[in-house]
């Protein structure tokens, strides 16, 4: 759903021409695994989530054990 961008209108409020009312989406991308032409995930996407999760569960060990 697209909302009126406030911060776009607050910086031209005061133009001589008028503000400017620019729209935008407000819902956040989709985060998916990448996956090839035949839907299979790819050994870069299967790596990276690897790597994410190696990430968030050392700093929550870190926060857990400090």
């Amino acid at each position: 759903m697209s909302k009126l961008d406030h911060t776009m209108y607050a910086f031209t409020q005061d133009n001589p021409g008028g503000p400017v009312l620019q729209y935008v989406d407000d819902e956040p991308a989709p985060i998916e695994l990448s996956t090839d032409a035949a839907g299979r995930p790819t050994r870069a996407g299967l790596i990276g989530y690897a790597i994410a999760y190696a990430i968030a569960f050392g700093a929550v060990a870190y926060f857990l054990l400090t």
